[in-house]
């Protein structure tokens, strides 16, 4: 099966919209305060939110079945800093996104997964709008209703 996974972040909450299909799923979620990650996710910028909310926003889909094993995802990256980083799989002087591709990069591997990156308009990134107020109420902040 092939998903469309779009995703945005900011200081306080990410972000994550789903498409399957015609078929979209999204979720947010607050940022937990870095105390409680032994300071190892103090979110100091929206690129590593960003990533926060790939690695989340896949592992998520296949906690609820959404993404299954050999499916084909489709990365919709709005940031052609991000893009350029995924693409080339290099390593960058951030902690941070360093660990969360690591991370992506294992999911991949024992599911089986097919990423494509594809950079898109700003305008274009269906879940940054769970971020800006205006359509909060619009995705979902916890999992109870896909388990």
């Amino acid at each position: 099966m092939e998903h469309e996974l779009f995703f945005d972040g900011n200081l306080k909450e990410y972000s994550w919209s789903i498409k399957t299909g015609k078929e979209i799923i999204n979720q947010i979620r607050e940022h937990p305060a870095a105390y409680l990650s032994g300071g190892k996710l103090d979110i100091k910028n929206k690129e590593e939110s960003r990533f926060v909310a790939l690695h989340v926003g896949i592992y998520w889909g296949l906690g609820v079945f959404i993404i299954k094993d050999f499916d084909k995802i489709h990365v919709m990256c709005d940031s052609k800093e991000m893009y350029e980083i995924l693409i080339q799989q290099h390593k960058t002087l951030n902690q941070i996104i360093d660990d969360k591709i690591h991370f992506i990069n294992q999911l991949v591997g024992h599911r089986n997964l097919k990423l494509e990156y594809r950079l898109i308009e700003p305008t274009k990134n269906i879940a940054t709008e769970h971020l800006s107020g205006k359509n909060k109420t619009s995705a979902y902040r916890d999992s109870s209703g896909f388990v």
